[in-house]
């Protein structure tokens, strides 16, 4: 990959990678490794530099979460000392490796300062300082990211508790319609041509992938195929709710299903975990942001998620899930069963003019996670 391959993306609004979709779902921790063994330090520092801005495309959208969820349990009648105690108990649970309290901005600036010494050993042309130093900070975004999802997921299942699982499609409209707004209103074919939000709306896919640190090694791998009429994109597993459900290789811990965590998994259907039980709450959100919101404003699902399930009785107990996504080239074309999924049908009016979906609400600057 060549420095003119990462590029400013008038879509996306910011720099990103760019080239062929075989090459997009490797991770950029395995370009900056390659780009190290080539010698080629210039790049690799490059691409140092932007894995932090990758990295910062999830952090912030837990900014935003944590504090609507928190806002949404506030605004259900719980008091502010009780959310404090509850946040207290969640993060509790969340300790580092080594024992030290999670604190995510300190995590974050600590991330910053360790890609900063990995550019100065790529300056330098160490080879292994510099490989050292890249694992050090891919683990620290790892450890930092992983404890946001967890944290993200605990209160969720405040929320589950205290006013059961019919709570969870009013909280996801709460928390995520500003981020729909923000990211996927790009997507709407009666504002959009449709190849260039296809293009868009695979990039983001596959960096947000990355960004989560996807893989059997958590370092940002994907799988992908092509098909005629659709891509197919396979996590294993995603680094969110894939982890939550399957539990943390890594560090050797649990499904957040089991003790010490205890977390619930979906126990009756409903349209936004495909009528199934077992799906994570944090898988979900997927289903709602991908598929119930866009078939409603749009007229189609963005992304088809097929997400893992707990426990996991009918598969080998030697072959991990994987979550997929699959995205259709013609969003007129995607089939009915796709709509089905979640409860609905395909009325053959497409875009949101067609469709006659209100105006989305405007966001300023990203997002605030004002609650």
């Amino acid at each position: 990959m060549s420095n003119e391959e990462l590029q400013y993306s008038p879509i996306l609004g910011r720099r990103t990678r760019t080239g062929p979709w075989d090459e997009l779902i490797r991770s950029t921790y395995s370009l900056i490794l390659d780009a190290i063994e080539a010698e080629d330090w210039d790049q690799a520092a490059t691409l140092a530099n932007y894995f932090v801005e990758e990295a910062e495309v999830c952090f912030a959208i837990y900014r935003q979460w944590i504090p609507d969820l928190r806002a949404h349990l506030r605004s259900n009648g719980v008091s502010a000392e009780e959310i404090e105690k509850m946040d207290a108990s969640i993060l509790a649970k969340l300790n580092l490796p080594d024992g030290t309290p999670f604190n995510r901005y300190q995590m974050w600036s600590l991330l910053k300062v360790k890609v900063e010494g990995l550019v100065e050993a790529l300056h330098y042309h160490n080879r292994e300082m510099s490989i050292e130093r890249l694992e050090d900070a891919k683990e620290t975004w790892r450890r930092t990211h992983d404890r946001d999802v967890d944290h993200s997921y605990g209160l969720m299942d405040e929320i589950v508790v205290r006013f059961g699982e019919s709570e969870i499609g009013p909280m996801w409209e709460r928390v995520l319609l500003p981020l729909f707004a923000w990211r996927y209103d790009k997507f709407d074919i009666a504002k959009h041509e449709w190849p260039e939000a296809l293009e868009a709306l695979m990039l983001t896919a596959i960096e947000a992938m990355r960004g989560h640190l996807c893989g059997p090694e958590r370092t940002g791998e994907m799988e992908l195929e092509e098909h005629e009429d659709r891509f197919v994109v396979r996590f294993d597993p995603c680094g969110s709710g894939g982890r939550v459900t399957r539990g943390d290789w890594v560090e050797g811990t649990p499904s957040r299903m089991e003790a010490p965590y205890n977390w619930k998994a979906s126990e009756e259907p409903h349209s936004w975990n495909h009528f199934q039980t077992g799906v994570c709450h944090y898988c979900t959100h997927c289903i709602y942001l991908m598929e119930e919101l866009p078939i409603r404003r749009f007229g189609y699902p963005l992304r088809v998620v097929e997400p893992p399930r707990y426990p996991d009785n009918n598969r080998d107990p030697n072959v991990r899930q994987r979550c997929q996504w699959t995205m259709y080239k013609d969003p007129t074309a995607i089939p009915e069963s796709a709509y089905e999924l979640s409860g609905n049908k395909k009325t053959g009016k497409f875009g949101s003019t067609e469709v006659g979906a209100p105006p989305l609400p405007e966001v300023v600057s990203g997002l605030p996670g004002a609650g």
